[in-house]
């Protein structure tokens, strides 16, 4: 069942998300958001914000090559650990989300931990940039679940950010490995999920951008995807 307006507020949603979700946004907070419209050839590369900042500046580097934006879901610590970085990402025109503050496995937590998790992130991402971000991933899994969708809305957050195409390049498999798991799958409309912190990502950026190019897909934010 969807969530109405009333009901939206009845969980203990901020006005914040209110104003930045339309009400087709809020009647889907039941479920993840997995991929944007089908109907325009963009995509969303989505980066877990984590890692050393070597490894992060070697992909900020890469991207800026072609000017291609990305949203970056930043984990608290590395945040805190890297306290330029958010406005480096944001001045290079990437958008920022919340990854929670300790990146724990989500779904195996108390309500009350979920709460402090992305609470906590939230506040940092304020402090650094000035707003917590429109989207929150849930940390350690690939889906949400009620508790961690409550908790998400409570905080500002609209449905929680997840997506279709992994890249499993976590397992740090080489850049063609990476570039041809993601193309297997990509289609318009995607989001895909990718992370700071692997050599096999830096190099699979450019061969990723030149076979998305190929396919007639543009990489844009989730703003930009979603909107």
């Amino acid at each position: 069942m969807s969530l109405s307006r009333r009901d939206f507020l009845k969980v203990g949603a901020t006005s914040t998300a209110l104003s930045l979700y339309p009400a087709s946004a809020i009647a889907a907070t039941n479920t993840d958001i997995t991929h944007g419209p089908r109907n325009k050839k963009n995509v969303a590369l989505t980066f877990h914000g984590g890692g050393t900042r070597k490894l992060a500046d070697s992909i900020l580097s890469e991207l800026a090559k072609t000017k291609t934006p990305i949203t970056v879901f930043a984990v608290g610590t590395f945040l805190q650990q890297q306290p330029d970085i958010a406005k480096l990402i944001l001045d290079a025109g990437h958008e920022l989300g919340n990854h929670s503050m300790h990146h724990l496995v989500m779904t195996t937590l108390a309500k009350s931990k979920i709460e402090s998790e992305i609470l906590e992130c939230a506040a940092l991402l304020k402090k650094e940039t000035g707003n917590q971000g429109k989207y929150f991933r849930p940390s350690g899994t690939t889906v949400s679940n009620s508790a961690i969708r409550a908790a998400a809305l409570k905080a500002g957050y609209g449905p929680c950010i997840t997506y279709e195409v992994d890249s499993f390049d976590y397992t740090d498999p080489g850049a063609t490995k990476v570039v041809s798991t993601i193309m297997k799958k990509i289609k318009p409309g995607s989001i895909v999920g990718m992370h700071f912190g692997y050599t096999s990502t830096i190099k699979a950026i450019p061969l990723l951008l030149d076979a998305l190019h190929a396919k007639g897909l543009t990489p844009v934010t989730l703003s930009q995807l979603l909107d």
